[in-house]
């Protein structure tokens, strides 16, 4: 199958790294939006547009399925592309268990979007940081250089159950996350993970492909894809 992940920058390497331990049969190609990150900062409606027509280039060009590897783009456009093309279309979406003292990590777009907001009155809390998913990709050799940023910036969520990592470059500083607050985080990867899984070949290694709408090079991204 081929399979055609979409993101911003780096960080849906987290979920492809997943997808490819767990389903490396199928043909992977992943769409890096470099020349619109971050896509926290976009405005909803023209986000939205933007990602349909990547979703329907990738269509065009052979993908039998589309991942979101972005919150923020499965929050904005996930239902809209799915009624417009005839192939599966998944997409990473935060969760909330009501039970659950939880705080959501996301960009501020995906904090404007409805499905977050209905967690916030069922009691979840929020975080939503503008510039996080940057200083990711500025530092994405060397993460742990945020660590003391992180610490700052979230000292005050200790003695939460759980936080949601609502944005997959987030993931790349989970250990950062969890020293400075002492909580488990949760990427909310696995029901996708399984969906792929159900509908995937069994046997053999499919080829990874990347693609870029601004100045990355395969190189980079397959070597921080080997240090996942």
């Amino acid at each position: 199958m081929r399979i055609a992940l979409i993101d911003s920058g780096i960080g849906g390497l987290t979920l492809l790294k997943r997808l490819l331990d767990r389903c490396p049969a199928n043909d992977y190609v992943y769409f890096a939006d470099t020349y619109a990150h971050p896509y926290g900062r976009e405005r909803a409606n023209s986000l939205k547009v933007r990602i349909a027509r990547i979703a329907e280039l990738l269509y065009e060009n052979g993908a039998e399925m589309l991942i979101f590897a972005c919150n923020t783009a499965s929050t904005v456009a996930l239902d809209f592309v799915k009624k417009e093309l005839p192939i599966p279309v998944f997409g990473v979406k935060p969760t909330y268990v009501k039970e659950e003292k939880t705080l959501i990590m996301c960009t501020p777009l995906t904090a404007k979007s409805e499905l977050v907001k209905g967690y916030e009155r069922e009691g979840a809390k929020v975080y939503a940081n503008l510039c996080l998913a940057s200083l990711i990709e500025e530092n994405r050799f060397n993460v742990k250089a945020l660590d003391d940023y992180l610490n700052n910036e979230l000292q005050i969520y200790k003695g939460m159950d759980k936080i949601v990592l609502g944005c997959t470059h987030y993931v790349f500083v989970r250990e950062g996350i969890e020293k400075a607050t002492g909580v488990k985080t949760c990427d909310c990867y696995d029901k996708i993970i399984e969906e792929v899984e159900s509908l995937s070949a069994k046997a053999g290694r499919g080829r990874l492909r990347f693609m870029f709408t601004g100045p990355r090079k395969d190189e980079e991204y397959n070597e921080i894809l080997s240090k996942i």
